[in-house]
Parts: structure tokens; C-alpha cells; sequence
């Protein structure tokens, strides 16, 4: 049953135990992308902490501007604008902060361990359960926002995802056995951020970074990355204090990539 999702509205508002996130949260039954509303929000001086949810997507997307599979009554698809006054250097700071926040729940949701996987994606036995796409928007003068898009497979079944998804897509529902209360999870997520981000703003990357490695298994492991054209082959070996991959190439030298999509694992 899909959800009325404007008498909810309030009531997830009003059970959120939040400092920044859910100062206004918008319902909608169908958009093309949530980070594509959150975006005009923040271009007409929307306040920190505005959550966008969407029961479905026309034009979902990920990393590189790859297709989102957004189905109504299956799915979270949400958008969340934050304006931590970062330079537009230090984005995957976001990043890495959304993923820790995400897999949290998803953990807490499952009863699995998932598994991060460099830079935006969350798996469950090798299959993406969970993607995010961070963007910076510039408002007037030199403020930037940062909207963190988030999808989580939720209710889907396997017959649901489209044929090229099949063998590497899953969801909560999958993975429990059971169907999953959508805003047990939305409510669990945007308090999760919202505690993260407040860590954050502290502390600063440092414990983002440190609980990111804690949660992925990408260490050690041989791996392709494609950064435009170029594909770059070697072990994973860490993150660097920015958040960037360290990749030992097989002469011994450290690639520090700041950006790029793990394509393969060689083992």
C-alpha cells in the first residue's frame, strides 16, 4: 500500500530528534529528481536542514548522470540540503559522510553487514542496496549548499528490477525476508545524518573518514578505477585525509583519485 505521504509529512517532522535536518520536509508523489527540486530550493534561499521525498522518479539519477530505477510504492528516493560552508574541494567530505549515515540504517534495517564501496555506493552480498549522489550549488555571492541525493532499494522484489539490474541490484526486502516500513527507515536515516553531520561540523573529516574504512572491505583488495577515459589498475590501499582513494599502481607509485567509479575487483 503506497503511502499518504502529506498526513505523514508531520509526523515524521515531529518524531525527529534533529538539529539541521527537517526544518521543512516536502512530499511528492511523483518528480523527476529529487535533487533537481532541492537544487531550485537552495537557489531561492531555502533553509538548512529542507528534506524533498519523492514516492517515484521520472529521471532518478546516480554518479555520471547514470539512470536511477525510482518505482512508486518500492523505493526511498530523497534529497537533503545542508549548508556546512565547505570550499567545493572538500564535497567528499559529504560523500563519505551520507554513505556512513546510510549504511547505519541499512545495517540497523537488514540485520546484514553491508558493505561500503568507493566513492557513493552501499552493497549487500556484492549487490547495490543503496546509491548517493552529493551536489554543490552556489547561491548568491560565494555560499555554497550541498544537496545529498539518496536512493535505497527498499520493498522491491527480484522480478521488479529491470533484466541489467537483476543480477546486481538487491533490496531491504530481499536481504530481511520481509517487507519493510518505509518511514521506519526515512525517520532512522535523517536522524542518523543529522547526528553524523553534527559530528562533522565538530570534528571535522577525520572521524567521517575514520568511520567510513570501518565499514567497507575495499582495503587491500586489486581494483580498476575509470576517471574519465582513463582506467587505473592497483590495490586499494587507504583513504587520505581529504577522503581521496590511495591506489598502489604494481611500480610501487600511490594515484591519490579524487573522483572516478570502481569498475572491477581483479582477484
Amino acid at each position: 500500500m503506497p503511502y499518504d505521504y502529506e498526513s505523514d509529512a508531520s509526523n515524521i517532522k515531529e518524531n525527529l530528534n534533529c538539529v539541521h535536518i527537517g526544518s521543512d520536509i516536502v512530499f511528492l508523489p511523483e518528480i523527476d529528481s529529487t535533487n533537481n527540486l532541492a537544487k531550485e530550493y537552495a537557489n531561492n534561499n531555502a533553509q538548512e536542514g529542507l528534506v524533498i521525498i519523492a514516492e517515484s522518479q521520472t529521471g532518478g539519477r546516480g554518479r555520471m548522470g547514470r539512470f536511477w530505477h525510482s518505482p512508486p510504492e518500492t523505493g526511498i528516493y530523497l534529497s537533503i540540503l545542508l549548508k556546512p560552508n565547505l570550499k567545493p574541494d572538500h564535497l567528499s567530505f559529504i560523500t563519505l559522510l551520507a554513505g556512513v549515515s546510510a549504511i547505519s540504517t541499512i545495517n540497523e534495517i537488514s540485520h546484514q553487514r553491508a558493505n561500503l564501496k568507493w566513492p557513493n555506493d552501499i552493497l549487500i552480498n556484492d549487490k547495490k542496496v543503496c546509491g548517493l549522489l552529493c551536489e554543490m550549488t552556489q547561491e548568491q555571492g560565494n555560499f555554497f549548499s550541498v544537496v545529498i541525493g539518496i536512493g535505497i532499494n527498499v520493498n522491491q522484489v527480484p522480478e521488479q528490477f529491470p533484466e541489467d539490474l537483476k543480477k546486481t541490484a538487491t533490496s531491504l526486502r530481499i536481504v530481511n525476508g520481509s517487507p519493510i516500513n518505509r518511514l521506519t527507515v526515512i525517520r532512522s536515516l535523517l536522524t542518523t545524518l543529522d547526528r553524523e553531520y553534527r559530528f562533522f561540523l565538530a570534528e571535522g573529516g577525520h572521524s567521517v573518514i575514520k568511520k567510513w574504512k570501518l565499514n567497507t572491505d575495499l582495503f587491500g583488495k586489486k581494483v580498476s578505477v575509470k576517471r574519465g577515459s582513463v582506467i587505473i589498475t592497483g590495490t586499494a590501499m587507504n583513504l587520505d585525509e581529504s577522503g581521496r582513494l590511495v591506489l598502489r599502481q604494481d611500480n610501487g607509485h600511490d594515484e591519490v583519485i579524487d573522483s572516478g567509479e570502481i569498475t572491477a575487483q581483479i582477484n
